[in-house]
């Protein structure tokens, strides 16, 4: 996988499934999307790398070669596999680090004005009837001695290193997490439509947008994989997103998958059962709603609200469907038989469900979090 960082040359624009026309009623305060959606990426990556390897940017379709590579359409990528999004935090280390949307298992309360980690959400020991059958529904362990005000920290990030302590059981450090405004900044703008032959302007002509301007060393991360040998690689800038603001691509040698904890970390029980968390990296598209994993249990999760996600079909001219995803930091907690723990671990890092060659469904795997909360670090 070579992953790349993105710079915005300016602020970005992302539109949701929303329809945003011409004329339309719904012209104010419209909001981007950040980060954008994965086939939104995917969709202006193939595009620029068509385009370095021969496509004239015309409609008509690519080249026959190009078309194998990169594919025909939203649902044919060809040979590529996609990973991401995630954001990209330059630090005093060359590559920098990066950064990942916050499992929604972890609890705080903010202190000193910043959001402090205090505890873990754990199964509770009786299921309850739910609607999706009997539950062990998400509590907070009665060892937590402060209970009051903690909720999770809605929208923040975590670094790699933070990330890495979760998956562990662990609680990370509250300097390893970083709330939206730390990152990016909205940026509303005035717009307004004028006739290109009249120079005036009419009923429905003002719009005003809401942009995504990146903090200062925060860049867009993105990884694929496939690209045929002798075929050129993404240029150093291309259009991506509302108006065809550019994005300036580099190289990024760092690696962002946190590290699986080790077997030994996945104790049996009596009964021969190890119990482990998939985290979910990028937003997933479930048949059921849930990932299924052969030969597991799923006993509880801490899901987020649905993402609505559509697309563009540039083949057809027109909007692919809304389908509701699973939002990032989504967690599950599963029990499987031990014997069952080596296929478990070698789905750390991959892409379940459905759309997993734009990078959907990305899912990282880790112990089920210590009950006291202040289990020590090896």
């Amino acid at each position: 996988m070579n992953y790349f960082a993105l710079t915005p040359q300016d602020a970005w624009f992302f539109r949701d499934g929303r329809p945003y026309n011409h004329g339309e009623s719904n012209q104010a305060d419209v909001e981007s999307l950040f980060p954008p959606p994965a086939r939104t990426l995917t969709g202006a990556l193939r595009a620029a790398l068509a385009r370095a390897n021969g496509w004239d940017g015309k409609r008509g379709g690519w080249p026959c070669n190009v078309t194998e590579a990169f594919g025909d359409g939203p649902s044919n990528l060809g040979q590529l596999q996609f990973a991401g999004p995630f954001l990209i935090r330059q630090t005093t280390a060359d590559q920098g680090e990066a950064l990942w949307p916050l499992p929604r298992h972890l609890l705080g309360r903010i202190e000193s004005d910043k959001w402090t980690p205090k505890a873990f959400l754990h199964p509770a020991e009786q299921p309850t009837e739910t609607d999706c059958g009997r539950r062990r529904l998400p509590e907070i362990p009665r060892s937590v001695a402060e209970r009051e005000g903690l909720k999770p920290a809605e929208s923040s990030w975590v670094t790699l290193a933070g990330l890495n302590d979760i998956l562990a059981g662990r609680l990370p450090a509250a300097n390893t997490i970083f709330k939206p405004a730390d990152l990016w900044r909205a940026e509303a703008r005035i717009g307004l439509k004028r006739d290109a032959t009249t120079k005036t302007v009419g009923e429905g002509d003002l719009y005003s947008p809401t942009y995504v301007r990146l903090c200062r060393g925060i860049s867009l991360g993105v990884g694929f994989s496939g690209l045929p040998a002798g075929m050129n690689n993404l240029p150093g800038l291309f259009p991506l997103g509302g108006e065809s603001r550019l994005a300036q691509a580099g190289p990024w040698p760092g690696n962002p998958l946190p590290n699986v904890p080790a077997a030994k970390s996945f104790q049996a029980d009596m009964n021969g059962k190890v119990r482990f968390i998939a985290v979910l990296l990028t937003p997933g598209r479930f048949d059921t709603g849930q990932p299924l994993v052969e030969d597991v249990e799923l006993l509880s999760a801490c899901i987020g609200k649905p993402l609505l996600i559509g697309g563009w079909d540039s083949l057809k001219h027109q909007p692919l469907p809304l389908e509701p995803f699973v939002p990032a930091g989504s967690v599950w907690f599963f029990e499987a038989a031990a014997d069952r723990l080596p296929g478990v671990l070698e789905l750390h890092g991959r892409w379940i469900g459905q759309h997993t060659a734009h990078g959907f469904g990305q899912i990282a795997i880790g112990v089920w979090p210590f009950t006291n909360n202040a289990h020590p670090k090896p």
